[in-house]
């Protein structure tokens, strides 16, 4: 890029307010699957407006449910996401695969068809208390539709698309207790309240709005390329040959959530481990008890800048979102921590300002506001 272009972009951001109050956060297929800790379409459309040109590479090595490969794809980027969660492959994948209108409107029908008529058989995987975990008749209900989903294996994009639209309905078909929410999930508290959930009027409502989604997004998007691999973050290197001019991401807060676990209903149904995915994942909240955890978490997310730096192009971009935690009632100062890292490796810091988080769920709360660092190579 032009480095006056490149100047005037940056004092640009630097004067941006990031709260994007009552921005529409949910257009084209960035509705799709409640998601945990992503950021809003707005920022990385911002950041890619600013800092690339159309035709150059963006990565996201956290993309969670693909909100930066949306936008990049969108604006006429090429587009990399990684994640080690398959949830997220899997979610950020179909947001970012466009299928036809007439195609998607016959596969949605043929569906509820099967659905309503029961022509597959039902199907509910062994998994632990899942009598507690769903009413009976909602678990007949899901058995049924995910048996269906599952006669359209042979069709990959429809197939993932369906899967998607099903593990978004299942935290809200279960069965709760008074007080709930992800968390509760996460740490595999089981509900107390057995209510029966219509599950096929649910599914039917998120399919069709996925698919006006869908519609949207063959509105706006491009040819670029979106490539999404289930790889390890601290590995990238060894995965991507070729260098990127932008990173953009949103990396795991320390403690504050169980990417893995938190979709523990999903990883269920679709036959995915969650302890082995658990173990390997940057940061989680299940590991707040362990000795020394804070100190792994920092030298796990060492290692990503180090890849960073590596695999991004001189003179390129490395933007992240990111909040400080808390332990034992104890900051843990990941902003500060992250700046040092970054510089140490030769990154220079190019502007840091903060935004405040307004509407959050728990476990979140505690963090009230989130920096947005932007360092160049």
């Amino acid at each position: 890029m032009n480095t006056k272009i490149m100047q005037r972009g940056i004092a640009r951001l630097s004067k941006i307010s990031w709260e994007f109050q009552d921005a529409n956060t949910r257009e084209a297929t960035h509705g799709y699957h409640p998601f945990h800790g992503k950021f809003i379409p707005q920022i990385p459309k911002t950041i890619i407006e600013h800092l690339t040109k159309p035709g150059d590479i963006v990565l996201d090595p956290f993309c969670g449910s693909g909100t930066a490969l949306v936008e990049a794809n969108i604006l006429n980027r090429k587009a990399i996401g990684t994640d080690i969660a398959p949830i997220a492959v899997l979610v950020s994948k179909v947001k970012v695969t466009f299928i036809e209108d007439d195609k998607l409107e016959s596969e949605i029908k043929k569906l509820e068809d099967m659905i309503t008529e029961q022509r597959a058989k039902s199907v509910i995987p062994d998994f632990p208390n899942k009598e507690i975990w769903y009413n009976e008749k909602t678990l007949q209900e899901l058995g049924n539709i995910w048996g269906q989903i599952l006669m359209f294996k042979d069709s990959q994009d429809i197939f993932d698309f369906f899967k998607v639209a099903f593990s978004s309905i299942l935290k809200s078909v279960a069965n709760r207790s008074e007080h709930w929410n992800w968390a509760f999930i996460g740490d595999n508290i089981l509900p107390k309240i057995d209510k029966y959930v219509d599950s096929k009027k649910y599914f039917s409502n998120t399919i069709r709005r996925m698919a006006t989604g869908m519609k949207e997004f063959g509105e706006v998007k491009t040819n670029k390329s979106v490539k999404i691999l289930q790889i390890d973050t601290r590995e990238l290197s060894k995965h991507l040959k070729k260098k990127v001019d932008l990173i953009i991401t949103s990396p795991p807060y320390c403690f504050a959530i169980d990417f893995n676990r938190y979709y523990r209903l999903s990883y269920y149904w679709f036959d995915w481990e969650i302890n082995k995915n658990r173990d390997i994942e940057i940061g989680a909240r299940s590991k707040r008890g362990k000795k020394n955890s804070v100190d792994e978490y920092f030298s796990d997310m060492e290692i990503c800048i180090k890849e960073f730096y590596k695999i991004l192009a001189d003179e390129g971009f490395c933007c992240f979102t990111l909040g400080d935690t808390r332990r034992d009632n104890k900051k843990i100062a990941a902003v500060e921590r992250t700046i040092e890292m970054a510089i140490n490796e030769g990154f220079k810091l190019i502007d840091h300002s903060y935004r405040e988080l307004s509407q959050q769920s728990m476990p979140q709360r505690r963090i009230p506001k989130e920096a947005v660092l932007i360092f160049q190579k």
